[in-house]
């Protein structure tokens, strides 16, 4: 896991919110809700954070997210004042608008930029404990955390739970999350996983194996967030199992072949294997039964949705060529 660089001494005189005590709740990230923001104070209690809450004696105005908790809560008319993180080069970076300030990609950040944003809370992923984002280390955490309180967003389940817990951000925010485009939207992801219900329902025995491709090791993974929900919708998928520490398991270019589908799904991030022999000689490959997938897609429905009815396509027009 990338470990965040250090930056300048902290700029003072800027108050953190108070954290206290109390229950717990789904929660995640955001941007400025001035406008829709509804009460008078903010309060937001984590899922999977037990004992957290994050409160505020007034509306939470000018917000810095990560680009994942940016792009979530875009879908619910929620802008940041600032970004930062990991995403800006894939799909949650096509969600922020090219005219928010940029306070750092990756792991980098400034906290001279982040002071100067002024922001009454900082969403995004959380580490094990919630106190600071997942690839901050201590003195960051520390640093940034003085400038203003870190809503964290619990990292895990299927995408349906973080669709869930950014909801319940946007609502600590004040958004109205029964829009009607929004309603809309879900009610597409609905009808998406529906239909991808109904294909693999029809066709049973179509094997699936997605795969991570590059030049010297192929990952693949069952238990993920976003393969754990096409099992529980019916696609039958094939691979070896990951360890005890790891959601991913590891298969070499000569072992690929003991793991046979009738479909293979690429990782949008592969790299370095269309003119493999091996890859070009499976059978999946051969007779073009091939899909994409993405465990970094941004948690917005219309993505899914898209992504779902392409992936129903494919399995609906794939036929059974393992032996």
């Amino acid at each position: 896991m990338p470990t965040m660089r250090r930056r300048a001494l902290l700029l003072s005189a800027l108050a953190p919110l108070t954290l206290a005590a109390c229950g717990s709740a789904d929660g995640a990230a955001t941007g400025e809700a001035a406008e829709s923001a509804t009460g008078t104070s903010f309060t937001y209690s984590p899922e999977g954070y037990d004992g957290l809450t994050v409160t505020l004696d007034k509306p939470a105005e000018r917000i810095v997210a990560d680009y994942y908790s940016a792009a979530a809560l875009s879908a619910y008319g929620i802008t940041p004042v600032a970004v930062f993180g990991y995403g800006h080069d894939g799909t949650p970076g096509q969600h922020v608008s090219a005219d928010v300030e940029v306070l750092g990609q990756d792991d980098a950040l400034s906290i001279e930029k982040l002071a100067a944003a002024r922001p009454d809370v900082i969403i995004a992923y959380g580490n094990e404990d919630g106190t600071g984002w997942t690839w901050w280390d201590d003195k960051v955490i520390e640093q940034a955390t003085a400038i203003a309180p870190f809503a964290p967003v619990k990292l895990g389940g299927t995408p349906e739970d973080m669709f869930a817990r950014y909801r319940s951000v946007a609502e600590a925010l004040g958004a109205d999350t029964d829009a009607a485009e929004v309603t809309t939207q879900r009610e597409g992801f609905d009808a998406a996983r529906q239909k991808l219900r109904d294909v693999t329902a029809a066709s049973p025995d179509i094997t699936v194996l997605a795969a991570h491709f590059a030049a010297d090791v192929i990952y693949t993974s069952g238990t993920l967030g976003v393969t754990a929900m096409l099992a529980e919708d019916g696609v039958t998928l094939v691979g070896p199992e990951a360890g005890a520490d790891s959601a991913w398991a590891e298969l070499s270019w000569e072992t690929i072949s003991d793991h046979p589908a009738d479909v293979i799904l690429v990782h949008d991030f592969s790299e370095a294997y269309e003119e493999n022999p091996i890859y070009q000689s499976l059978p999946a490959v051969e007779a073009g039964q091939l899909g994409t997938w993405d465990d970094k897609r941004s948690y917005i429905y219309e993505d899914y949705a898209a992504w779902l009815t392409e992936l129903a396509g494919v399995l609906e027009k794939a036929q059974d060529i393992v032996p």
